[in-house]
């Protein structure tokens, strides 16, 4: 009896799943496991730095001012630096930091943090973040990120992580077909034959792992696609919707033997724009036309590491150059401010990261059950070949 062409289509379709599975199932793997731990990566780093990063609170003590705070920090840092960010603490037994980075003679560039204890004004410690020619002497959380989405072959070639992720997008839908049961029995594809063989018992796990887990492999999947091929995101999405490039926050006007404002005085600036929500960073000027860029950020908001309500701010002169706030978001921009949320999970709030934490098990479940049941297969036709 000839096949019909739907046998011949689910053949094709399971050949495909196979393949993609065979030649980017470890990939897929190790980006999901270590998306899985980075679930929980400000907890970690802190842990493993726990000297620097952590601090004990002073009861019923509030933060010294921000510009103490701040003058702590610059006075260890060396005199050739260039400004990046000041970074409130993100809880009460968190430091504040500062970044900063350093050009060699060379012009390779090393970008540091130091720590300072935001109820004392005492820095903790200071380390290297990040140094793009030596992944390997950077913290371990940033090394397990580039790992995340280059595997450590640099950033200028995460498209090659989105080309498999691509890859990986349609064999979630093709297994999906797959799963589909010929005889519409949807009660017996829905539910595990844990008193059958172990073939049957391996292709149930696989088979159930996959449908259940689709929709969360679908949009860890896209919305890390989306971020690593960020412009042709942009373009296909401006066909649908009015999606505006990023804020230019302006340039300070250099005043002749001008003193930049003191950054107490930039937050008040903020907060006169922005009443409500928490300062989580703000983006330093390290040249005499830079400005100040203070980002809030409010509990309802998606995002909850980085600020999409930002308030650009003359560095000698305090007046307000620019003002982002997501209240003036087309969809488009609300897409792309949704894109990380929902990738790491911090849209969920507290129960993300162990969301997170799982669905990143999926993949090496579905390429553990997947390779076991191919073997099972093989040796099931060589035991047929013998007798």
């Amino acid at each position: 009896m000839k096949p019909n062409n739907k046998q011949q289509l689910r053949e094709l379709f399971f050949q495909a799943h196979k393949t993609i599975g065979i030649v980017f199932g470890l990939v897929f793997v190790l980006v999901g496991l270590s998306g899985s731990v980075l679930a929980f990566r400000e907890d970690i780093d802190e842990l493993l730095n726990y000297s620097i990063m952590r601090v004990t609170p002073i009861s019923n003590t509030a933060y010294r001012d921000i510009d103490d705070i701040f003058a702590a920090a610059i006075s260890q840092i060396p005199e050739n630096a260039k400004l990046e960010r000041f970074t409130m603490p993100r809880h009460p037994k968190a430091a504040a930091s500062l970044s900063y980075m350093v050009e060699t003679d060379d012009l390779d560039s090393y970008f540091y943090e130091v720590f300072i204890d935001p109820y004392t004004a005492i820095v903790t410690g200071n380390r290297l973040k990040i140094h793009g020619e030596d992944q390997f002497s950077q913290p371990f959380i940033q090394i397990l990120m580039a790992f995340h989405w280059t595997l450590l072959l640099s950033a200028n070639n995460a498209y090659l992580i989105g080309c498999v992720g691509i890859f990986f997008f349609f064999s979630v839908f093709i297994g999906l077909y797959l799963w589909r049961p010929a005889n519409n029995n949807w009660r017996a594809a829905l539910t595990f034959k844990w008193r059958a063989s172990s073939e049957r018992i391996t292709y149930d796990i696989h088979r159930n792992i996959g449908f259940y887990g689709a929709i969360f492999l679908v949009i860890m999947t896209s919305t890390g696609v989306a971020m690593i091929f960020k412009p042709a995101t942009r373009t296909l999405t401006s066909l649908f919707t009015v999606v505006h490039n990023d804020p230019d926050f302006g340039k300070s006007k250099p005043i002749k033997e001008g003193k930049p404002i003191g950054l107490g005085q930039v937050v008040k600036i903020a907060d006169s724009v922005f009443s409500t929500g928490r300062i989580i960073s703000i983006s330093l000027p390290s040249s005499p036309t830079g400005v100040y860029v203070v980002g809030k950020i409010s509990d309802s908001e998606p995002n909850k590491t980085r600020a999409y309500k930002n308030v650009g701010i003359d560095q000698y002169s305090g007046d307000i150059l620019h003002v982002q706030d997501p209240a003036g978001f087309s969809a488009g921009d609300k897409f792309f401010e949704w894109l990380f949320p929902l990738h790491t999970g911090e849209i969920f709030g507290e129960f993300g990261r162990p969301i997170l934490f799982l669905i990143g098990l999926i993949p090496f479940l579905l390429f553990t059950t997947g390779l076991l049941r191919w073997r099972q297969k093989i040796s099931t036709r060589k035991r047929m070949k013998i007798s």
